[in-house]
């Protein structure tokens, strides 16, 4: 059956949402396509109108992993945080320690992203855990903008299943069309001075090449995402449920 006619698509169109899109469809180094519909990323998720919320439901969505801090939660209540008859089962697992000391946010934004995987570890086998270990259905993983964690827990995530790295650039790079109509609005009303607005928008621009070094330092410093990963608290059983939810079984030879 074709991903057209299952109703698979890359972005979705979630009225009310931002940066949503489906993590399948890559194909692995071993020729295996990543699984339509196993994983989704997006941005939060509290402006999703109610039609947006059912079509979210009626994708398969049956988990949501909230990556974001618990002040980020009381700005913006993820609308599914409660039990309802909408049947999705909610966990917050912030990317981020609150109670540490963040890094210094100085250099380029793929030293960002290093120095926040370094520093964070625990968060993020959090919330690989959360995702491995997520009951049947989809799973939906989203920050604020779906960004920054969510686009370092989705490279992770593809990584690990060995997706090339220039295509889990490309997913990544992916949000600076599906926010540009945001970033556009905030040019040209946002505060300060707009040659300050440009230089920001520049600094944290999601372009392929930055999650391209990213990807290349983790593969220098650790060995790759596989050993990041055990070193950060990822059980060899979570791997190996998160390869088992991302891809197919292998065809015997």
């Amino acid at each position: 059956m074709t991903t057209e006619q299952r109703g698979w698509t890359r972005l979705l169109d979630w009225e009310g949402g931002l940066n949503a899109r489906d993590l399948g469809g890559y194909e692995a180094r071993d020729g295996r396509e990543t699984r339509w519909g196993a994983v989704v990323r997006s941005a939060a998720l509290g402006t999703l109108t109610e039609a947006g919320r059912a079509a979210l439901a009626d994708y398969g969505v049956r988990t949501i992993v909230d990556l974001r801090l618990p002040d980020e939660l009381d700005r913006e209540p993820n609308p599914f945080a409660d039990p309802g008859d909408h049947g999705i089962a909610y966990t917050n697992v912030s990317f981020i320690d609150p109670a540490a000391v963040p890094p210094d946010a100085v250099g380029t934004l793929a030293e960002d992203y290093l120095r926040m995987l370094d520093h964070y570890r625990g968060g993020v086998a959090d919330a690989m855990a959360a995702v491995a270990q997520a009951p049947e259905g989809g799973v939906l993983i989203h920050c604020a903008a779906g960004k920054d964690r969510t686009g370092l827990i989705a490279a992770l995530l593809l990584g690990l299943v060995d997706v090339p790295a220039e295509t889990i650039a490309d997913d990544y790079a992916l949000t600076a069309e599906l926010l540009r109509a945001r970033d556009l609005e905030w040019l040209e009303n946002g505060p300060g001075e707009r040659a300050e607005r440009e230089a920001l928008l520049a600094r944290f621009a999601p372009t392929a090449e930055v999650m391209l070094e990213v990807l290349r330092q983790l593969t220098e410093r650790y060995g790759g995402v596989e050993p990041y990963l055990l070193e950060a608290g990822v059980s060899r059983g979570d791997l190996r449920r998160l390869r088992e939810r991302l891809l197919p079984p292998a065809q015997a030879g």
